[in-house]
């Protein structure tokens, strides 16, 4: 399964942050706090201009404090939420504190600036042994993100009751502006072997990341020096990374941080080249960075389950498919039974022992044909179990091919889809809860478009956002499209609500080509019905409808494709 490569948040990253919050949000009362996952909780900070959230995750794969935008509300169950919101209410914010090259950032709070510290947060970032704590004025550990055991960790066991004690000190030495060229270069050369690892067993705070910005501003040329042995690199490349380092430490020193996504790592918050994100934040930038890069995973291990799944239940119902097939050629002796039966009644006079053969024979005859019958119902089941999939893998690569679709959108349609996928192909119920939960946020992900006449276009994403633009959210007047006799999604163009021309009939043809299975056909056969001609057909997957009537249009689904370019 291919894993989406996220950033992680290093040292430089932490120290760029924290300081900007310490100008935005130090001091501030503390307002409100909610847990989204198990692993990641916001906090809203009131200041005298405005509402700020941040959000704090400690997650192996992408530990961080960021800013956020005004989240929704979620975790109203949350333990570790609830704990804080009782906690930290009436307490004010009054420092952030990080130091030297640890990852570890401290939000301190009291009743009013000036007074004694009565409750401090504490945030570990540091990949798998990242934490969030809660302790109190005698550095008490009130609540924690998780539990420490023995078994996990020898060294540093910690759990709500414990005295707080700091993570292990870090190996290396610290890096120095005074220090000289000849003598950090001596550093890094002591034990030789790549750039890379030499740089990392050196000094403290050194990212991945870091160590490829420091290498050069190009990412090929970095990847070449990081791996390549210290003894082997020429005096004018280490010239040029040590101007790098004095220019890293510089600005750390002077807090002289920006935010730049087009260097050789996702982004870069020090360095000469401007902030490529005008009058927004570096934790905005970097929250905004990392929600995309979450909802990318999210995606990308949904759709690798799916396609799996998807693909498992087609090749067992193709398998039980042919078992059916070979049924129906063995038992078409029956013919033969009823021919041999009908021989010996044929006969001028047949014996009583004959006629009792022949009646066996019929018997036997009728069995098998009655066999014969329940097996094709087999065979058209299994049929249409496999056109089924089919539409799901449909809805999957359509879904995948819209690179400018809004993340989140594709996200909740992919949810959607693998709820259908786990109800009616894999047979997993989920609880009504969920159902319910996912049914009021599904008008928000139904695809739209504006078609040449301004009206609205709708495009199913899945088998219930059919249902529900086809036959629950449909009105007289709204024209329904569909791609002839191949999975496809349905498209509505909602003539009910003005008028229509046929550049707007021919938009939807289009659309209806390109969301189907016949995309990469020069010409679609496209079924146009007014929508009130539509039924459901019940005990088939939602949306699977039959028409009265209609007209055969030709879509151009390259039509189509050309005007997602032009938008």
């Amino acid at each position: 399964m291919n894993k989406v490569p996220i950033q992680i948040m290093d040292l430089t990253t932490i120290k760029a942050v924290v300081f900007e919050l310490s100008k935005d949000i130090v001091p501030s009362r503390f307002e409100n706090a909610q847990q989204v996952d198990s692993h990641t909780l916001q906090l809203g900070f009131r200041t005298l201009e405005k509402l700020t959230w941040i959000e704090i995750s400690w997650v192996a794969e992408s530990p961080r404090i960021v800013q956020i935008p005004p989240p929704k509300r979620h975790g109203d169950k949350s333990t570790l939420a609830k704990q804080l919101k009782h906690l930290l209410v009436n307490l004010a914010l009054v420092k952030i504190e990080q130091t030297g090259f640890e990852r570890i950032v401290k939000f301190k709070f009291s009743s009013r600036p000036g007074k004694e510290i009565e409750k401090e947060v504490v945030v570990e970032l540091m990949g798998r042994h990242s934490n969030i704590l809660l302790l109190d004025r005698t550095r008490k550990v009130i609540t924690l993100g998780k539990q420490i055991k023995e078994t996990h960790s020898r060294l540093r066991p910690i759990s709500t009751g414990d005295i707080y004690t700091t993570p292990p000190a870090l190996k290396g030495l610290v890096p120095k502006l005074s220090e000289s060229f000849q003598i950090w270069k001596e550093n890094i050369c002591l034990v030789p072997s790549t750039f890379k690892n030499c740089l990392k067993d050196t000094y403290q705070g050194i990212s991945p990341a870091l160590t490829l910005q420091i290498a050069s501003n190009n990412y090929n040329e970095a990847i070449n020096i990081i791996h390549q042995s210290v003894t082997s690199i020429e005096l004018k490349t280490w010239e040029a990374i040590y101007k790098r380092w004095k220019k890293w430490l510089v600005d750390i020193e002077n807090n002289n941080f920006t935010i730049n996504f087009n260097g050789p790592t996702d982004f870069v918050v020090w360095g000469e080249v401007k902030s490529t994100i005008d009058n927004t934040s570096i934790g905005l930038s970097l929250g905004i960075y990392y929600s995309n890069k979450i909802i990318d995973r999210k995606i990308n291990s949904i759709r690798e389950k799916l396609k799996y799944n998807l693909q498992k239940s087609k090749d067992d119902e193709i398998r039980k498919l042919e078992v059916q097939r070979l049924l129906i050629k063995n038992f078409s002796e029956y013919i033969t039974l009823q021919s041999k039966a009908n021989n010996i009644l044929a006969l001028k006079s047949p014996t009583k022992k004959q006629i009792i053969e022949a009646q066996n024979l019929f018997k036997e005859a009728k069995r098998k044909k009655r066999s014969r019958k329940s097996i094709l119902n087999r065979v058209e089941f299994h049929k249409k179990k496999i056109s089924e999939i089919e539409y799901c893998e449909l809805f999957l690569d359509s879904l995948m091919y819209e690179d400018d679709e809004a993340k989140k959108n594709k996200l909740d349609s992919l949810i959607e889809l693998k709820e259908e996928v786990e109800e009616y192909i894999c047979i997993k119920k989920n609880s009504s809860k969920i159902k319910s939960n996912r049914k009021k946020e599904q008008d928000s992900t139904i695809k739209e478009i504006q078609s040449p006449s301004g009206l609205k276009i709708q495009i199913g994403s899945n088998n219930r956002q059919n249902e529900l633009i086809s036959l629950r959210k449909g009105k007289k007047g709204d024209l329904w499209f569909h791609a002839q006799e191949t999975p496809g999604s349905h498209v509505v163009l909602k003539s009910s609500n003005g008028l229509f021309d046929d550049k707007d009939i021919e938009l939807a043809a289009d659309l209806a080509s390109f969301f189907s299975r016949a995309r990469g056909n020069k010409l679609t056969p496209i079924i146009m019905v007014p929508i009130e001609n539509l039924n459901r057909i019940s005990g088939s997957l939602p949306g699977t409808v039959s028409h009265r009537g209609g007209k055969v249009l030709w879509g151009k689904a390259e039509r189509a494709a050309k005007y997602f370019h032009q938008k």
